[in-house]
């Protein structure tokens, strides 16, 4: 009777820890889902939102969906020399960010998306390698 007693135990114990249990891109895809689901879509700034943040296990990488509008969707504001310097802003937001340490730690890509809310298109679209921020 101990034995059984005993023998289920273990078995529960091992069911449940197998069931709990998730690898590093599983808990990335479950943490992008509910960032997504609680924080989302959410204000960045007057003219930024931040859509959805997804996680693409095949690729490794985070995707960061956001919606430009107002000023900053526009032809005439939104200039190459704009874009460059943007570009440059998030590189340094990636790797300055002490909360995508432990990502970068494991070699994640980061992929930011704006989209113009006016036409839909992709206005900018940026991804980082674990080769662009450990230089």
């Amino acid at each position: 009777m101990k034995t059984t007693t005993s023998s289920l135990l273990i078995g529960i114990a091992m069911l449940l820890l197998s069931c709990n249990f998730e690898n590093f891109d599983q808990r990335c895809a479950r943490e992008a889902r509910e960032f997504t689901e609680k924080q989302c879509p959410r204000r960045a700034d007057q003219y930024t939102v931040m859509d959805s943040l997804t996680y693409d296990m095949s690729s490794r990488t985070f995707h960061y969906y956001y919606t430009l509008e107002g000023l900053l969707d526009n032809d005439s504001v939104m200039t190459q020399k704009v874009y460059e310097d943007f570009k440059d802003v998030l590189y340094k937001n990636v790797c300055n960010s002490v909360e995508l340490k432990s990502y970068k730690e494991k070699d994640i890509n980061f992929s930011y998306c704006y989209y113009s809310k006016s036409s839909g298109t992709v206005r900018l679209q940026v991804l980082f390698t674990p080769e662009d921020y450990n230089k």
